[in-house]
């Protein structure tokens, strides 16, 4: 027998140490089930106190209208004294965009009593929509006017171009509240550039930090938040006040050198661009208008960055490699290979200089690599201190608004893209330098196929579609109107756009170094910046 077995055929007693296990196993249990307990109470309570504010945020969302600004808007744009764009005239019985707006609108007007069967379209943006640096006779507004007539010659169109020079998407939400109020059939949007142009803060978002504005962008979409912000007042200090019309940087001497490395700022001005863009398509849909939006699209090849800061610190061995590597790269007598070598040098030490960005993306560009040249323009564009033109998070915005919020879009920088490096017919993911006259504005031929676009959109929503005979109606009223214009006005144009070059360097010397050490190699390039009479074949 084991010496460890009682005699007997008894069970052996619980010993000490397993009744104390057990024990301390129960009180765990027990212990367990009394926190989850306490928690269920505590979630109970506070689910039963949250019950009138889900009560009241179902009610708001039911019968309240959701007209207030976001929490986490600021600015919450001021504007000091705001004149409506349009005004009657009694003479004629139409809305004009009256003569003391001319400064940054071009002359346009409506019949006031809409008669039965006519179309009315308001095209709304910023210069580009008025066709700078020409006018609105050979903007898209005018091309969609003209395709309209020649798919349906027995109805009548008024197309209304509103576009506001320098105007930004907060400013274009203003024109597009006025102009709902006019019985529009529909709209069309292009905005996107003018993001950066005015002084606007951002105190409040640059304090957030990302987990309290992650909260706070929460709140922004709960309508009870909205409505108790509506009750209170508003304080002037979180407003930024603008003027009646634009007042942009640009527009003082020494306006570029207003503009620092200011990433809250940028990406402040994007979020505010975003919000506002999806309150416009809110404001079409309640009004049951329908709205076409083009995705803004610049000149990426031919536009070096407005301003360039270097990320390294003077003195120090990096910055004096990238000098000595910059030096390589900017100098013709090398071989393009070899100056694209040395900007690839520069970018290690400094991947956020937007010049050597640019630099490598126009030498791959002009060797015929636009695969690997896209990426390094974009980068130019994005990283630019002056940032004049779209960036990419502006872009993927209107992509993005469009697809979540169900609107007609057109691709404008696809659309331009039709030719690659070589001229040949193979998009390569750059819009064709071609197409632009200057950073952001589209050429005539450019305007021509915008227009296009659109039309080929407001068939899609169910107006009349083009047919053979109506394309050929088009080309021949298009042709008309060009010869119509005269040779004063491109003139005109030209003027305008020295105007924009110099306005664009901020009256304060030359552009960008860069600008001049690759227009020593202009030969390479055959087409030119200048504007010309383009033929109304646009897809040529």
């Amino acid at each position: 027998m084991p010496p460890n077995l009682p005699a007997n055929d008894e069970a052996p007693a619980e010993s000490p140490r397993r009744d104390s296990v057990e024990g301390s196993r129960s009180r765990k249990g027990t212990i367990q089930r009394n926190s989850l307990r306490a928690w269920l109470m505590r979630l109970a309570a506070i689910a039963i106190a949250l019950m009138p504010f889900l009560a009241a945020e179902l009610l708001l969302r039911w019968f309240a209208p959701d007209v207030v600004q976001s929490v986490d808007d600021d600015p919450l744009l001021d504007f000091h004294q705001l004149r409506p764009l349009f005004v009657k005239n009694d003479q004629t019985d139409r809305w004009e965009i009256p003569p003391e707006r001319a400064n940054y609108f071009a002359a346009d007007s409506f019949v006031a009593d809409k008669p039965p069967g006519l179309k009315r379209i308001f095209v709304l943006g910023g210069s580009t929509v008025q066709g700078h640096p020409y006018s609105t006779e050979t903007a898209f507004s005018t091309w969609l006017k003209l395709r309209l007539q020649a798919a349906s010659p027995d109805a009548k169109y008024e197309v209304v171009n509103c576009g506001g020079v320098s105007y930004a998407s907060y400013r274009v939400a203003k024109l597009l509240d006025e102009v709902l109020r006019h019985q529009p059939d529909a709209i069309v949007l292009y905005t996107g550039h003018n993001e950066f142009l005015e002084d606007r803060e951002y105190h409040e978002v640059r304090q957030l930090g990302s987990i309290r504005y992650w909260i706070s962008r929460i709140a922004s979409r709960l309508r009870i938040v909205k409505w108790i912000q509506m009750q209170l007042p508003q304080s002037d200090a979180r407003a930024t006040v603008l003027a009646s019309e634009v007042d942009t940087r640009l527009d003082h001497v020494g306006g570029l050198d207003r503009y620092q490395q200011d990433p809250q700022w940028k990406s402040g001005v994007e979020r505010h661009f975003d919000q506002t863009l999806r309150r416009m398509i809110q404001s079409a849909d309640s009004a049951g208008v329908p709205l076409v939006l083009c995705v803004p699209a610049c000149d990426l090849v031919r536009t070096p960055p407005f301003k360039v800061v270097s990320n390294l610190t003077p003195g120090t061995t990096a910055a004096a490699e990238f000098d000595q590597a910059w030096q390589r790269a900017t100098d013709s007598t090398n071989s393009t290979e070899q100056r694209i070598e040395s900007t690839e040098q520069c970018l290690k030490l400094d991947p956020l200089h937007a010049g050597a960005n640019y630099l490598a993306g126009r030498l791959s560009f002009e060797l015929g690599d636009s695969k690997q040249a896209a990426p390094w323009l974009i980068a130019a564009r994005d990283l630019d201190i002056c940032p004049l033109r779209a960036t990419s998070a502006i872009v993927q915005s209107v992509i993005d608004v469009s697809e979540q919020m169900e609107v007609p879009l057109v691709q404008t920088e696809k659309l331009l893209d039709q030719r690659d490096s070589q001229g040949r017919r193979v998009p390569d993911g750059i819009a064709d330098p071609k197409y632009f006259v200057d950073h952001v504005h589209p050429s005539v031929a450019g305007h021509q196929q915008i227009a296009q676009a659109v039309f080929n959109k407001l068939t899609e929503l169910g107006w009349p579609p083009s047919t053979e005979e109506a394309e050929r109606d088009y080309q021949q009223l298009a042709k008309q109107h060009l010869d119509s214009l005269g040779e004063e006005y491109y003139v005109r144009g030209q003027q305008r756009l020295e105007g924009l070059r110099r306005w664009a360097s901020g009256r304060a010397g030359s552009k960008l170094t860069i600008d001049e050490l690759l227009r020593r190699d202009e030969p390479k390039d055959t087409t030119k910046l200048e504007p010309s009479r383009e033929s109304t074949q646009s897809t040529e």
